[in-house]
């Protein structure tokens, strides 16, 4: 039992010996230290007694990047449009595809230094200030846009300060937000809100629109009523208008025989 243990023992020490003997040039395969291949190589046949280590260039969207005793390249890795990626750098023979983040995108997840997965900017609403832009690699930064200071739209670089309405001679009608400005008015007026105005305007408008119309109407039934009771008028009195002569007009003529009386024909 003891001698088989040592025996073991001897036999795993000279190939541990062996395959350390290999320089790191060379690989070990079988007990024997083949030459390794070149980046973007690739082993088609191992070294033998008699013969070297055949290579072969890596094939299409594949790769090695370090000298190798692979039989096999590296497949080069796709970008995937579904997590948000673009090729930044294309495959060759001898680097993997490099991929980072589509714009408005930042990467979210690393493996070996390359980006496997993105996620969208951050927006930062009305009533924040932005103090770095999103890059590949970092989100958005932003911060609330600092007291008497307000911002209307989205992704807004800078915060403006509230109108001082009392340095402008006005009263301030409606104190400022983060959202928006202060509305300010006139001392001694009151300022109209605008729906409030436009609706105003609106029912004016339909007031004097419907008071026109009402006026035309009324003149055109007057008018009417006029020239009905002037005929009647008319009629009651038996004034009728002369038929106006023509110089035109033929005056109808009789023809006559020679006995008055009598038809203008002979008898055949």
């Amino acid at each position: 039992m003891h001698l088989s243990f040592c025996i073991f023992l001897a036999t795993q020490l000279l190939l541990y010996q062996e395959v350390s003997s290999c320089t790191d040039s060379e690989y070990n395969i079988r007990g024997e230290c083949c030459p390794r291949c070149n980046p973007g190589y690739r082993v088609e046949r191992h070294c033998t007694s008699g013969s070297s280590t055949t290579c072969v260039p890596c094939g299409w969207r594949t790769y090695t990047n370090q000298s190798n005793g692979l039989t096999k390249c590296f497949k080069c890795q796709e970008c995937e449009s579904g997590a948000h990626l673009r090729v930044k750098e294309e495959c060759t023979y001898t680097k993997n595809t490099v991929c980072s983040c589509k714009p408005g995108y930042y990467c979210t997840q690393f493996i070996d230094h390359d980006c496997e997965q993105c996620s969208k900017h951050t927006i930062p609403p009305p009533g924040f200030m932005v103090t770095q832009p999103g890059t590949e690699t970092n989100d958005t930064q932003f911060v609330p846009c600092p007291p008497g200071t307000y911002s209307e739209t989205e992704m807004s670089t800078s915060c403006e300060p509230w109108t001082n309405c009392s340095k402008a001679g006005m009263i301030e009608e409606r104190a400022g937000t983060a959202v928006s400005n202060a509305v300010c008015a006139c001392v001694g007026q009151k300022q109209v809100p605008v729906p409030v105005f436009v609706a105003i305007t609106a029912i004016l408008g339909l007031l004097v629109l419907a008071l026109i119309c009402g006026f035309i109407i009324w003149q055109w039934r007057k008018r009417i009523k006029k020239r009905a009771a002037r005929v009647q008028e008319e009629q009651r009195n038996g004034n009728y208008l002369p038929v106006q002569e023509n110089d035109n007009m033929v005056a109808p003529m009789q023809e006559t025989g020679q006995h008055p009386g009598e038809p203008a024909f002979t008898m055949a």
